[in-house]
């Protein structure tokens, strides 16, 4: 795609960074839905879906998460956008 056609799904993922207040952050999952497809403006939270567990603030903060905490989060990612737009494979 050459350009923003501003077309989306009408299910998506809403990811925040928490500081838990401890020296650790988490990665909060939820669900959300737009209110429309063409270039939605606003997304209502729908389901709370996941977290990630505590990652020390100083790795987060560098970048510095182990490429497998890295991928367990894209793989997160990825297979609740799939389940969102039923397109899980059995």
């Amino acid at each position: 795609m050459e350009f923003d056609d501003k077309q989306r799904a009408k299910v998506g993922l809403a990811i925040c960074l928490r500081d838990m207040g401890n020296g650790t952050s988490r990665i909060f999952i939820d669900d959300v839905q737009a209110d429309r497809e063409e270039n939605p403006i606003q997304w209502h939270y729908d389901t709370f879906c996941t977290f990630s567990p505590e990652f020390d603030n100083a790795s987060v903060d560098d970048m510095n998460l182990t490429e497998q905490q890295f991928q367990d989060i894209g793989v997160t990612v990825v297979a609740r956008l799939l389940a969102l737009n039923g397109r899980v494979k059995q």
